[in-house]
């Protein structure tokens, strides 16, 4: 009988938890994918000009990532996954699947990867005009500090977290979002009369909080409690849905008008910005153990769940969110995606879960109906996921070299190549703005953020010894 092949082409070990098979976002096929792109990166001296976001499915440009200026807010998940790839080479080894030809060097290789494609980021670590500071410094350069020790990457994630908290308004008691916004229905631009707050922002309060404890800086930690509190009165609804963008008067603190910038209309829920206040509030419980954010994180995904609950039977894979919970489909068999609001979710629900874990058994029941298991639902969003958005042309790692030095391969210093797949990103089916007054649409492709927290969900599966 034939021995089975060390190495097949796309192929993933079975990482099974709780019945659901997540062996591809473990694949030899996640990490080639990464290392595809960031391989590129290496072609241009560093900081680099630009940074991926979104992989077209279709047109003259379909699979190759299309890029941003190396300042647009996406900047950091793409280094993000170098580094979620360089996390399982060093503290999960079992779970990294490359072959073995590629093991002496693949540490040192990402790690080289990952500090090229972070130089632009480390520049820009003190900006002031933006406040989405976390999502550009926490998943390359914390990690880079987690993994290596390098005070370099310490330093700017301190000086990102200051840069964020300048932001702050006491009147308002919130961190302003953006300094504009403008498409093609209203051109909101008077910073002494517009405060624009959106619900991305519960994201970013990680930073604070981190930064805050590491520098025992007790101003940034109140300033990002400060932030969560005006967001669960300001942008939730009473059935804990969000709004996306609400501005404020600043001469009042008052909000005067809650709409939308990217999801369908003002007053319906678009549903990343739903995942991202889920996995907001249970963060910032995860800081605070104020049991309130913690119930609204509850309770925001409970809204979520609910709305997904919905599509049962109504179309395939009713896991997978519509880009928006309200918008009417041009097609209700085949309703428009984003996936990365899932995955986004996903994670979020992991943390709630984990956060339940810790409580004492009489005070759980009181924060949700017994029957609700937020690890089997992130399981079962992400299967879901993978079943219908896993881009099935795989990238895989080229065999080892045939040269010999004296009789031995010499693979320590050799460059790991790959075979490149024709579609640059791992996930499909992603939507990035598809409002109707946006001056260009992104709709149904890969996007950074749909990559980095996949492979974010699978790396927490790994830290909490589930995988």
């Amino acid at each position: 009988m034939a021995a089975a092949p060390s190495h097949v082409k796309g192929s993933a070990k079975l990482a099974s938890v709780k019945g659901v098979d997540l062996g591809e976002i473990y694949s030899e096929n996640a990490a080639a994918k990464i290392f595809q792109v960031a391989k590129r990166g290496l072609k241009q001296q560093a900081p680099l000009p630009t940074y991926p976001e979104s992989v077209p499915q279709k047109g003259p440009h379909q699979g190759k990532y299309e890029h941003r200026e190396a300042d647009f807010w996406t900047c950091g998940f793409f280094p993000g996954s170098i580094y979620a790839i360089l996390e399982r080479a060093v503290r999960f080894p079992r779970s990294l699947n490359i072959p073995e030809h590629c093991r002496p060097q693949f540490t040192n290789q990402t790690l080289q990867l990952g500090r090229h494609w972070s130089v632009a980021i480390n520049e820009m670590s003190g900006r002031t005009d933006t406040h989405d500071m976390g999502f550009i410094v926490q998943p390359a350069l914390q990690k880079d500090w987690e993994l290596t020790g390098n005070p370099e990457s310490l330093q700017s994630v301190i000086k990102a977290a200051y840069a964020l908290a300048s932001r702050y308004d006491d009147k308002v008691k919130a961190i302003r979002s953006w300094d504009v916004a403008i498409n093609d229905r209203y051109s909101i631009t008077d910073m002494e009369t517009d405060f624009l707050v959106i619900i991305d922002s519960m994201c970013n309060l990680d930073l604070l909080y981190y930064v805050g404890h590491n520098q025992n800086d007790q101003s940034l930690i109140d300033i990002a409690t400060q932030h969560a509190d005006t967001i669960m009165s300001a942008i939730l609804r009473p059935d804990y849905s969000s709004y996306h963008l609400v501005n404020f008067d600043p001469r009042t603190g008052e909000p005067k008008a809650k709409m939308t910038n990217q999801g369908y209309q003002d007053a319906s829920t678009w549903t990343r910005g739903q995942a991202w206040s889920i996995m907001g509030f249970a963060q910032t419980y995860t800081w605070t153990r104020d049991q309130r954010f913690l119930e609204t994180a509850i309770k925001c995904s409970q809204y979520f769940l609910g709305r997904l609950a919905e599509c049962k039977g109504k179309h395939h894979h009713h896991l997978v969110p519509a880009w928006d919970f309200d918008a009417p489909p041009d097609d209700p068999q085949e309703p428009l995606r984003d996936v990365s609001a899932g995955v986004i979710a996903a994670n979020g629900l992991f943390i709630i879960h984990q956060s339940l874990q810790s409580l004492p058994p009489a005070i759980s029941p009181q924060l949700l109906a017994p029957e609700t298991n937020f690890l089997d639902l992130a399981l079962q969003i992400v299967g879901d996921t993978l079943d219908m958005a896993l881009d099935r042309d795989f990238a895989s790692f080229e065999a080892a070299p045939s040269k010999l030095v004296n009789g031995m391969g010499d693979g320590v210093d050799q460059e790991i190549r790959v075979k490149e797949s024709a579609f640059d990103a791992i996930l499909r089916h992603s939507t990035a703005n598809n409002n109707e007054h946006a001056h260009k649409r992104h709709q149904d492709h890969g996007l950074v953020y749909a990559d980095y927290y996949l492979l974010e969900f699978g790396n927490k599966l790994l830290r909490a010894g589930l995988v």
